[in-house]
């Protein structure tokens, strides 16, 4: 495992630990109390489709208490809060681990004591620091995908291999 892993994946667990980042399914009310009105909405909604339901002869007492259960099911689906796991093995993967937790790589920006950590590794290349220190320049901060980006690119002139030999 090289130093730029070492240090992201330190910084990683950091912010798991800070955040609450365990990927475990947490119980939040705080969804109907900045929702309300699109809970009020759902209950509303709920009753319009009761007052449509009562009249229909094909429409019983199991469809009535069926519908119930499926609205109550859902209005605690909203409840549920799951923070998932920061892992340095999903920076730069598209898959459907995306859905999960978002391209979180792209707006996370590095700590000042993790950069400054990458910049007085002496192990790391001077190339790959004048390039971190131009993202820096242009876009005011560096994030987790731009180290990555620079590090790992395949096939391109910065991957480990060439930027170290270059330097």
């Amino acid at each position: 495992m090289d130093m730029i892993k070492n240090i992201l994946v330190k910084e990683i667990e950091q912010i798991n630990q800070q955040e609450g980042r365990d990927g475990k399914p947490r119980f939040n009310s705080e969804f109907a109390r900045e929702h309300r009105y699109l809970c009020l909405a759902m209950f509303v909604g709920y009753f319009a489709v009761i007052a449509v339901m009562y009249p229909v002869p094909y429409m019983g007492l199991l469809a009535f208490w069926g519908f119930t259960a499926f609205v109550l099911f859902m209005f605690a689906m909203l409840l549920i809060e799951i923070k998932p796991v920061y892992r340095f093995e999903d920076i730069g993967v598209l898959d459907l681990r995306v859905c999960y937790n978002g391209e979180w790589y792209f707006t996370r920006t590095l700590s000042a004591q993790t950069t400054q950590e990458l910049f007085n590794e002496p192990s790391i290349s001077m190339v790959l620091k004048v390039r971190m220190q131009e993202i820096i320049a242009n876009k005011g901060e560096i994030d987790f995908y731009d180290v990555y980006d620079l590090a790992y690119a395949k096939g391109l002139s910065n991957s480990p291999t060439t930027v170290a030999a270059l330097s």
